[in-house]
């Protein structure tokens, strides 16, 4: 064990330990007795026990064969091995001190989500547990919970770094109106209410804008009926239609702007 575990990183100090775990025993998820036994263990000694094992094998071996005078050919090789063992067996001692404080929970799977709790506070974005369904865990222990009378805080669902403000359990129920007026606001609008807006904004043109339409509408008329007297009706494509209609507006409503 080259390197820290989660654990010792995770849960350094008591303070540390406390500030991380405070917020799940708030909302209900932690119990009070957890919470204790939680404090009082993942900070403690038990993390030098890996150090502590191999300072004793190494260092009893190394008296040994001072004080022994055995007859080995490499002395430092015996003392290594025997650092190296003692490391092994402190790493397996400290997992055997882990398990039996996870006998000790009461409620062991709520612990886990706990655990993953802390891991996203501390700015990891991976889950702790991948393999653990949070959704049918959070049910189970509600439904446990309300068993006994106990209700959980809907404040678990919220997993936010230490020392975040940001309230995310805020009211969602006017989200949709809002919603509805920001679309409203950032409709791009069609060019048809564009013009009918700058007309009714300008006053002055609105006079000259109906006798433009007026006099288009009237070559239209005289233009259908000349058509219909020289060559048989067509079949138009009304969408075609009504964009030359358009354009034609169009092109009348940027000349009476030249004009002016």
């Amino acid at each position: 064990m080259t390197s820290k575990s989660w654990f010792d990183r995770a849960f350094a100090n008591r303070q540390k330990t406390e500030q991380l775990l405070r917020p799940d025993l708030e909302t209900g998820l932690l119990t009070r007795h957890d919470y204790d036994l939680a404090v009082s263990f993942l900070p403690g000694p038990v993390r030098y026990l890996p150090y502590v094992h191999t300072a004793i094998w190494g260092g009893l071996s190394g008296l040994a064969v001072y004080r022994l005078k055995l007859k080995v050919r490499f002395p430092t090789t015996v003392v290594g091995v025997s650092a190296v063992t003692g490391y092994g067996v402190g790493i397996v001692h400290y997992f055997r001190e882990h398990k039996r404080f996870v006998r000790q929970l009461q409620d062991r799977e709520a612990f886990l989500i706990v655990l993953d709790n802390v891991n996203k506070r501390l700015g990891n974005s991976m889950p702790l547990f991948s393999q653990v369904d949070r959704d049918k865990i959070l049910e189970r222990i509600s439904r446990r919970r309300a068993e006994n009378g106990e209700v959980l805080d809907a404040g678990i669902e919220i997993v936010a770094d230490v020392g975040d403000s940001t309230d995310s359990t805020a009211p969602t129920d006017s989200l949709p109106d809002s919603n509805t007026s920001q679309e409203d606001t950032t409709r791009p609008k069609s060019t048809w209410e564009a013009i009918r807006e700058a007309n009714a904004r300008n006053t002055g043109r609105h006079s000259s804008w109906d006798e433009l339409r007026q006099r288009y509408e009237r070559q239209r008329a005289a233009g259908r009926v000349q058509q219909k007297d020289s060559v048989p009706e067509e079949v138009e494509d009304p969408r075609a239609k009504a964009q030359a209609e358009f354009d034609a507006i169009l092109e009348a409503e940027r000349k009476a702007a030249r004009a002016s």
